[in-house]
């Protein structure tokens, strides 16, 4: 009897010291991940962003390269974003959120739930820990990026 996928959730969450809008904004479009998700070398766009908008990506996830076409399937701008796999190796559904803790800081939560089939299955228990540990690492990158692709409004010096 063949192995049943394994089934991985896992969650991060980051700060960024801009407004929801900004963040929403630069997360929401998966093109941006190629700047700070490891493995991604290129992706486009098909859609407008929201809902039904599907992303390619040529990417390389634990040295396997893959080409995966994703969907937006559910969105609340600039809350609320869900992103599905349609095709590739790695089946996933992602969603995002967004909350304005201060007018000018965000926080972000990813929430992923993953289906494992062959080889990533090869993990086993492993595979949690591993796509976690991935995320926050590649996440850490992400307040910085933002931060500088949206400055801060000048403030006049007293």
């Amino acid at each position: 009897m063949p192995a049943q996928p394994a089934s991985v959730r896992f969650s991060v969450q980051i700060m960024v010291d801009r407004p929801v809008a900004q963040v929403f904004a630069y997360l929401s479009d998966v093109r941006n991940d190629q700047q700070w998700w490891g493995g991604i070398h290129a992706s486009r766009r098909i859609g407008d962003g929201g809902v039904g908008t599907l992303y390619e990506l040529d990417a390389t996830l634990l040295r396997v390269r893959h080409q995966t076409r994703l969907e937006v399937t559910a969105q609340d701008p600039p809350h609320r974003q869900t992103v599905t796999v349609r095709s590739g190796p790695l089946p996933y559904v992602a969603y995002y959120e967004w909350s304005a803790v201060t007018p000018h800081r965000t926080r972000f939560a990813l929430v992923a739930e993953v289906v494992a089939a062959r080889p990533w299955s090869w993990f086993g228990p492993l595979l949690n820990p591993l796509l976690s540990l991935l995320a926050r690492h590649y996440f850490r990158r992400v307040p910085a990026l933002i931060e500088a692709a949206y400055p801060p409004p000048h403030t006049p010096a007293t």
